[in-house]
């Protein structure tokens, strides 16, 4: 059985951290640093398919529990193609497909492409013989997950029937623009009282309906930041927490560390 931090953490109750990445040798610094998972991102990016199932296999080698995010842009509504590129990511191997997403009727058509059978058949035949059919496709259902990631009005309005929906385990709050949606500012605000209503109530509708509740830190500007957001949202019930991209968190840690040591240096 190949490693799965993140799918072992959700079904032991523990938190799990995770990171944007985008090259296969940091995913394996990553893994060995001891991260649970890490998004590939099609939606803000050049990831390709070929790239993308790259690094599902740099994840699996490594022991880093990959998410592949699809493209999406759900401020423009309703696109049939997310259950089409779901259906893709899933042919290729995801396990975790996250879906930034318009409202409801999109997370219900890739939860209906997340349940059909063609999983790597291109690469590796999941059966045997005929008797293991019926048995490895429930299997197969049963170990993929279809992650909403409300970050549109639609999409946040439509939080209580997404969680009630069947075949939905696990969503992710994207609090930047959650919190530019529900406070009408351009700019985030992690700590607004509006944001954390919405993260408790959907903490408190998962336990309800049995949905693993994640959410990422937004954008801070220390480490130490990044540090406290994650232990407020470790606190308040989330159990999926990702911790921005290894680009940002290089980048804030090197603003640091150049500005202090330059001056030294002249």
């Amino acid at each position: 059985m190949k490693a799965n931090p993140l799918l072992e953490n959700l079904r032991g109750g523990k938190t799990s951290l995770g990171l944007y990445i985008n090259s296969a040798d940091m995913v394996e610094l990553c893994g060995f640093l001891g991260f649970d998972w890490f998004m590939i991102d099609q939606m803000w990016t050049s990831n390709d398919w070929q790239k993308t199932e790259e690094l599902l296999r740099a994840g699996e080698a490594a022991g880093i529990t990959p998410v592949v995010r699809i493209q999406s842009n759900p401020w423009l509504g309703y696109d049939h193609r997310l259950a089409v590129d779901a259906s893709r990511a899933f042919g290729i191997g995801a396990q975790f497909v996250l879906v930034s997403h318009s409202g409801k009727e999109e997370i219900d058509e890739c939860v209906e492409a997340s349940q059909g059978w063609h999983k790597r058949i291109m690469t590796i035949h999941p059966y045997r013989d005929f008797g293991e059919w019926d048995a490895v496709l429930a299997e197969q259902r049963g170990e993929s997950f279809v992650i909403p990631q409300p970050e549109t009005r639609g999409a946040l309005d439509s939080l209580e029937e997404v969680i009630r929906s069947p075949g939905i385990r696990l969503v992710l709050i994207a609090m930047t623009d959650a919190s530019r949606i529900l406070t009408g500012s351009h700019t985030p605000d992690f700590y607004h009282p509006a944001l954390w209503e919405y993260v408790d109530r959907a903490v408190s509708l998962g336990s309800e309906h049995g949905v693993w509740i994640g959410a990422n830190t937004s954008y801070a500007y220390s480490l130490e930041e990044v540090a406290k957001r994650a232990r407020l949202l470790h606190e308040r019930g989330v159990k999926m927490i990702m911790l921005q991209g290894a680009p940002f968190l290089f980048q804030i840690t090197m603003t640091q560390f150049l500005g202090e040591l330059r001056p030294t240096l002249d």
